[in-house]
């Protein structure tokens, strides 16, 4: 297992039981939950239209794609 978990304080209320967990493997992932009042955050993964895709392009002067790239995994 090549994640690190831990404890620390939460942001939200202050306790010290807010579970963490992170790993760089496929990609940098974290999340925490506190154990105290209920606050949580984690990486979220999705995929973009080809439409959300060319408008983030825009912002970067990069020509509009007509199809997506094909995705190996």
């Amino acid at each position: 297992m090549s994640g690190t978990s831990g404890s620390d304080f939460c942001p939200k209320c202050g306790k010290s039981n807010l579970m963490t967990y992170s790993n760089w493997k496929p990609y940098d992932i974290v999340s925490g939950e506190c154990l105290d009042c209920g606050f949580y955050y984690d990486t979220k993964e999705g995929q973009m239209t080809l439409e959300e895709v060319n408008e983030r392009r825009k912002d970067y002067d990069l020509k509009p794609l007509k199809e997506l790239a094909e995705q190996t995994e």
